[in-house]
């Protein structure tokens, strides 16, 4: 899209992002099984969106959005990752940031390792955490900046793919998941359609 966003075209497609992650983060419910993921993913939407928004709407340079974004990671990584390690509930500790970027490395191996569910074991949210915050960032700012915005369904759909490699077994799998994305990522294409061609009409 060119120029900076009305607010109607940021609210349609904070919606149709949040729906796509919202689906494809479902896929790592039964590594976590626990209210914490559950936390962390409303948190990543939210400021997530808040970075995405913010630099769309200032035109932002990309490294000023990857700085943005990895603020944010370390601000609330600590009390929603790694929630053991935080001090009065929301204020990270060095022991906690310690953990929080030793699981961006680490916790990945641990996944696929370990027994689910893991819950909030450890510092085993953060890799989530990086996965929902990067793929919320992403899509938002391709679907708000980007000559063709209806690439911002592809961090969503990237997430779901990377979510079912990190799951269990196909079989404890629930269908529904994937045809849900479909749905919402097909809706989302269609309204970016509709839009051009509108816009298209108008000029």
């Amino acid at each position: 899209m060119n120029g900076r966003p009305t607010a109607g075209v940021i609210a349609i497609n904070t919606a149709m992002l949040w729906l796509a992650t919202i689906v494809a983060s479902a896929a790592l419910w039964p590594i976590y099984s626990t209210s914490a993921f559950l936390v962390l993913v409303g948190v990543s939407l939210v400021l997530g969106s808040v970075v995405a928004i913010l630099g769309a709407r200032f035109r932002w340079p990309g490294f000023v959005v990857a700085l943005a974004t990895l603020g944010t990671f370390v601000v609330v990584g600590v009390p929603v990752a790694v929630p053991s390690k935080a001090q009065f509930v929301v204020l990270p500790t060095f022991e906690g940031l310690a953990d929080l970027f030793a699981g961006v490395a680490l916790g990945w191996k641990q996944l696929i390792t370990i027994t689910l569910p893991v819950g909030s074991y450890e510092a085993l949210l953060v890799p989530a955490l990086v996965l929902v915050l990067t793929t919320v960032v992403l899509g938002l700012s391709v679907a708000l900046r980007a000559p063709f915005g209806e690439l911002g369904v592809i961090p969503p759909s990237a997430l779901f793919i990377v979510d079912t490699a990190l799951g269990p077994t196909f079989p404890e799998r629930p269908i529904v998941l994937p045809i849900a994305l479909l749905g919402v990522v097909l809706f989302w294409l269609v309204w970016f359609r509709w839009y051009r061609r509108r816009m298209a009409l108008r000029r």
